[in-house]
């Protein structure tokens, strides 16, 4: 298993620390939109973003909501200084996920990073295809 500092350090993690600082330097959600027109025109930096895969539309703007979180601004940058990957990242900045604490207050260690505990979602009420007859049993459609 790997220590914390091999973690935090991996230079992928390092990669999504500088692009959030960056980010965040623009000042605002739309200012960091046009900061990736200027990441393409570095491309030392572009190549490493290539390289990692973070040069998808997608994955843009998941770091563009970990640079400007919804919800638990503070657990996000903990995560991202402890190495935890974008989609958890990302969980935390939408305030579907927290970070896990024991009892003392203390963020837990996971695998890679800290562990993300995800909020559960209520359950979604059954479609009318679903619902059954009385004294039938059985999942039929009502017209």
């Amino acid at each position: 298993m790997k220590t914390e500092a091999e973690i935090a350090n991996h230079p992928k993690a390092r990669l999504h620390r500088e692009l959030v600082e960056r980010l965040r330097a623009s000042g605002s959600a739309k200012g960091a939109e046009q900061c990736w027109i200027r990441f393409q025109l570095n491309p030392r930096l572009w190549k490493r973003i290539v390289t990692y895969g973070l040069s998808a539309p997608e994955k843009q703007s998941l770091l563009n909501k970990v640079a400007f979180p919804d919800f638990n601004t503070a657990e996000v940058d903990a995560a991202l200084k402890a190495g935890n990957n974008l989609h958890k990242l990302h969980e935390l900045a939408s305030g579907r996920a927290s970070i896990a604490k024991d009892p003392a207050g203390h963020y837990k260690i996971g695998a890679k990073g800290f562990k993300i505990i995800q909020h559960s979602i209520a359950p979604r009420a059954p479609s009318r295809a679903q619902k059954t007859i009385p004294d039938r049993g059985a999942a039929e459609f009502r017209s």
